[in-house]
């Protein structure tokens, strides 16, 4: 009887999901337990395999048959109820960053004013993108939204918020900006040939942040995003920017032995206050992708310690060899030193971590400017510090300016 009561209790404490309205997606092969879609085995969960309690003799997984013997019972509700609480796996090109705290902002004192004081920061759990969002991807992305109808426009070659006028940039083409690496057509977006694993550059605030509920919407997950107010809901388990404190802490801190690396880089050969062009591209670096027309970024990831090669003259036999450098943070990101500056979620404020809260910082709560970090492919190295900040209108597309996505862990 006990455990009968047990289950009418999960009935009325989970009633209030289906009754506000929960939309339920179909499970998902890939997070055994996640009913409902949502990347994350919680309450709304427990309300799918509850609603069909009592299903018998042609029940599936997607009804709450757990264990596979075609009934929705309690042995299936047992099931459940020891994964309760569980995050979904991210997908790989993500990484994990664990619970805890770390100290923000210039420890070195080489910095800003604006990277000071050091203070001591709680994050929770999240996940952070490996990469940083390549052209292919965004292409994707906009290639799939404008099958969708009547939510992005293209004016004078420029993306825009289906709707806004022009008060919402999203990207440029190559018809609006010979920066651009995203062709159009007047009917499908393409990439510049030989740039398609490249960041994606001239993208606004907006337009990346348009972009981490697209691939939410993609992947079947909720979205953090409300594109009418652009605030984020942190609470669910959809793609979102990262913010400042997150990014910088996947990108320099070393938990081990509890510090920041100079340059954001975790490295054996070269210690943490060095940097060598072999590491991270940033201007005269020496890279093979260092010549041409701009943006002279690298394929992310390139750092990899891997022979690269490149051709100096453009005849056949005329190619040398690159020999990079393994450079990737302590938690497993790359490029977060060089390649592109990168958007984040916080608004700017040069005087924000005298009064930044201890606890999931994220930024002020209005401004003129969002912030972005990390140096770029035309930076000098002093820009390639972790703790390193600056800010520019979320309106603005630039060269020099990508970003990549985050996750929380609901």
């Amino acid at each position: 009887m006990s455990k009968f009561k047990a289950a009418r209790t999960f009935v009325v404490l989970t009633a209030c999901v289906l009754l506000y309205g929960a939309i339920l997606s179909p499970a998902r092969a890939d997070c055994p337990g996640d009913l409902t879609g949502d990347y994350a085995i919680d309450l709304s969960d427990l309300a799918q395999l509850l609603g069909n309690y009592g299903l018998a003799g042609d029940a599936t997984y997607e009804d709450g048959d757990m264990d596979g013997d075609e009934d929705v019972d309690l042995d299936d509700l047992a099931w459940l109820l020891g994964l309760y609480g569980t995050p979904c796996p991210p997908p790989e090109v993500m990484v994990s960053v664990p619970g805890g705290e770390f100290a923000m902002g210039d420890s070195f004192d080489e910095g800003y004013d604006d990277e000071l004081p050091v203070h001591t920061v709680y994050l929770s759990p999240y996940y952070i993108d490996k990469y940083e969002v390549t052209n292919q991807q965004y292409c994707d992305a906009l290639n799939w939204m404008y099958t969708q109808g009547g939510l992005i426009t293209i004016t004078d070659g420029v993306v825009y918020k289906y709707g806004s006028g022009t008060s919402y940039p999203y990207c440029s083409t190559t018809t609006s900006s010979s920066y651009s690496r995203i062709t159009w057509n007047g009917g499908t977006f393409g990439v510049t040939s030989g740039k398609e694993n490249h960041p994606m550059v001239m993208v606004s605030w907006y337009g990346s942040v348009a972009f981490c509920n697209w691939r939410s919407a993609m992947e079947g997950r909720p979205l953090c995003y409300n594109l009418s107010t652009w605030t984020c809901n942190f609470g669910v388990a959809g793609y979102r920017l990262p913010t400042e404190a997150e990014w910088e802490k996947a990108a320099g801190w070393d938990p081990v032995q509890q510090r920041h690396y100079r340059f954001g880089e975790h490295t054996d050969g070269c210690g943490y206050n060095c940097l060598d062009s072999r590491r991270a591209n940033y201007d005269d670096s020496g890279d093979p992708y260092e010549s041409g027309a701009s943006p002279q970024t690298t394929p992310v990831g390139f750092y990899n310690g891997n022979l690269h090669y490149k051709v100096d003259f453009g005849w056949p036999g005329s190619a040398t060899s690159y020999q990079t450098q393994d450079a990737q943070s302590y938690y497993g990101c790359r490029d977060m030193s060089g390649n592109v500056y990168e958007w984040c979620y916080d608004w700017y404020s040069s005087s924000y971590y005298s009064s930044s809260p201890s606890s999931n910082p994220t930024g002020p709560g209005s401004g003129t400017y969002r912030c972005g970090r990390n140096g770029d492919w035309a930076g000098l190295r002093f820009s390639l510090r972790s703790t390193i900040r600056f800010p520019t209108g979320p309106d603005r597309c630039r060269e020099f300016l990508g970003f990549r996505c985050a996750a929380g862990t609901p």
